[in-house]
């Protein structure tokens, strides 16, 4: 009996003495307990030049800057939903001989995307997103004013989106985005709703990316 538990001891303390912990273990295979995790929610806020013109006019866009805010939820470190509340402006010159208006329209603008994750720092994403129409000027041919457009000349729309985001250096991170939306109710009108275009981000998480839930 005194030797099997000699025995015992013997076995016990060699092995807290000569087994590796995952600390070594990760040094030298790479392996061990996986140490990456993600934060389920996290917002961030943005400024996102942008060109976006008439899809179906001959115009001329011009650039602009939207801001907005955005919020992220991750179903695990490869997923996510985001959404948020962006405030767009479009404005185009129109180029015909006998019409160089520009038009300006004003919307809010709501996305739904669905993201995912491949490597830690980049985020790519594809949705939809409804366009809440607040106001539009221009001056039409018949008029020698830019004023505001009457009632339902422009209407809220939907639109699409894909994202590519990455994070360059802590909180900041860059983005490029096609955007596309479409509402044409009227083919006789002059005005349209089709628009698309390219937009660059500079985004500042608000929560810090490379710190967990405790």
């Amino acid at each position: 009996m005194r030797k099997r538990l000699h025995l015992i001891l013997f076995l016990c303390l060699g092995k807290l003495t000569f087994a590796q912990g995952p600390g070594l273990l990760i040094q030298q295979y790479d392996k061990g307990v996986d140490l990456e995790y993600y934060r389920k929610w996290n917002f961030d806020v943005f400024l996102q030049p942008h060109r976006s013109n008439t899809d179906d006019l001959a115009t001329k866009a011009r650039l602009h800057l939207d801001l907005g805010a955005n919020v992220h939820y991750r179903f695990d470190k490869n997923f996510g939903l985001s959404s948020g509340v962006h405030y767009q402006r479009i404005s185009y010159r129109y180029d015909f001989p006998a019409d160089n208006s520009i038009d300006r329209l004003r919307f809010l603008r709501f996305p739904l995307v669905l993201s995912v994750y491949p490597v830690q720092r980049l985020q790519l994403s594809l949705g939809g997103t409804y366009h809440l129409f607040l106001k539009a000027s221009g001056q039409p041919p018949n008029q020698t004013e830019p004023s505001f457009y009457p009632s339902k000349t422009f209407v809220n729309s939907l639109g699409v989106v894909a994202h590519v985001q990455y994070l360059v250096w802590r909180k900041f991170s860059a983005s490029l985005s096609y955007r596309f939306q479409k509402r044409n109710f009227s083919p006789l009108q002059r005005e349209t709703q089709d628009f698309k275009g390219l937009a660059l981000g500079l985004h500042y998480t608000i929560l810090s990316p490379n710190r967990p839930n405790p």
